[in-house]
């Protein structure tokens, strides 16, 4: 076994870039997922919301997944679940571990690592009050008892967050019999779209409290309430499980152990908009570059590496990722991509590229400009830029030839 493209990761990005890969009639594809079977988080999902970006089609989780595989060509990509990459040295190398592949070392000539993301669970985000036994979830756990028809430890829930992800509970709790009693939010307003809290109020029964912190949670064997601190004083809400939802990082330690260059920012590999990491031959998409995109967005970008590598491997797209750096102004959180590359290379029939852009703190009028050479050459318009949301950058708008020191500010 030495396949000419390995990658690391079955969720929606690694399985677009299998169907890119296939597409543009690259074999010996070796797709690896250490889960008991590919997909990622959204295989878990029986409600409606995944894919937009990349159908243009709101299907289930579930649904959406079984179109990405349906769109690679099989006889030249093989799936493996319950198999784990080990480690990545450059080369690329890989120690891969599993019931088909056994303990090896593999050497293709090129890598795709789209590991995704992962919430951080309850001791990460420094929560006071009791350690009961049950009923302390992630969204993601939640997900997976529902269609793996695990029992609830009770009837009634509160969630805790307000992105697009804890809104998706509402719709998985009614799939596994759970009561969603409250939401409560740390920040002044919901994170998700601002249509949300009505929604949850009047069409699902759920009060949603901002400003909103946890005071303790109480319970032994399993969990009996919680108390939060809200803006009118204590509340106790008797309850049986509280789901963490958000909180995402990047699932980084295999890219971090192989000495990929990591954005302290994002937390994932720096990239090229030719999602080229520091390492030449290995390549990065999908929620490990950032926390955190739809799965839509995921398999774009998963999707456009596919076609960045059959590039590579055609001999049309250098390995070697682009020495130039953008500077982020104050109130830039992150950019994904962090480098710029002028290759003259078409990849016209490519996905084109979505860059992630996201502020630290909400502003209420402002525009991101993007600049070389002192000179501006793109400026969005005037609007209420939010925290958590993705904002429009053309950094297509960059001129041809090597632009020197490209940045990205916000004009208040």
């Amino acid at each position: 076994m030495n396949p000419t493209v390995a990658i690391v990761g079955a969720g929606p990005a690694g399985l677009a870039a299998a169907a890119a890969l296939t597409a543009r009639g690259v074999r010996d594809i070796a797709v690896f997922d250490r889960d008991d079977t590919v997909g990622g988080l959204p295989r878990y999902c029986g409600h409606l919301g995944f894919g937009w970006e990349y159908s243009h089609r709101l299907e289930k989780g579930s649904a959406f997944i079984r179109r990405l595989i349906g769109e690679t060509d099989l006889s030249r990509a093989a799936l493996y679940p319950r198999t784990t990459v080990l480690e990545m040295a450059p080369g690329p190398v890989l120690r891969v571990v599993g019931p088909e592949t056994g303990l090896r070392e593999i050497r293709p000539k090129a890598v795709l690592v789209a590991t995704g993301v992962r919430e951080r669970p309850r001791a990460a985000r420094l929560v006071p009050g009791a350690r009961p036994e049950r009923g302390v979830l992630t969204t993601g756990a939640l997900q997976q008892m529902e269609t793996r028809g695990i029992p609830m430890p009770g009837p009634r829930a509160v969630v805790i967050g307000s992105e697009h992800v804890a809104f998706s509970v509402l719709l998985t709790a009614r799939h596994c019999g759970l009561k969603i009693v409250a939401m409560a939010e740390p920040g002044n307003r919901v994170l998700s779209l601002a249509v949300a809290r009505p929604i949850a109020r009047v069409v699902f029964g759920v009060p949603v409290f901002l400003n909103t912190e946890i005071e303790e949670i109480q319970g032994r064997a399993t969990v009996e309430a919680i108390v939060l601190r809200t803006p009118e004083g204590l509340r106790r809400i008797p309850c049986d499980c509280v789901i963490f939802s958000g909180s995402f990082v990047p699932d980084a330690p295999l890219s971090e152990e192989a000495g990929l260059a990591i954005d302290p920012r994002t937390g994932g590999p720096v990239i090229d908009q030719f999602m080229r990491t520091s390492q030449p031959g290995v390549f990065a998409a999908g929620n490990l570059l950032r926390p955190v995109e739809s799965s839509g967005v995921a398999a774009c970008e998963g999707a456009r590496a596919g076609a960045c590598i059959a590039a590579f491997l055609a001999g049309h797209l250098d390995g070697t990722q682009a020495a130039s750096v953008f500077g982020l102004g104050e109130g830039v959180r992150y950019l994904v991509p962090q480098r710029w590359a002028m290759d003259a290379v078409d990849l016209r029939d490519a996905r084109p590229l979505r860059p992630s852009l996201r502020v630290s703190s909400d502003m209420e009028a402002a525009r991101v400009t993007l600049a070389t050479d002192g000179a501006v050459v793109w400026q969005g318009r005037r609007r209420r830029l939010l925290r958590e949301r993705r904002i429009a950058i053309n950094l297509d708008a960059l001129p041809s030839g090597r632009p020197a020191a490209p940045r990205v500010d916000l004009v208040a």
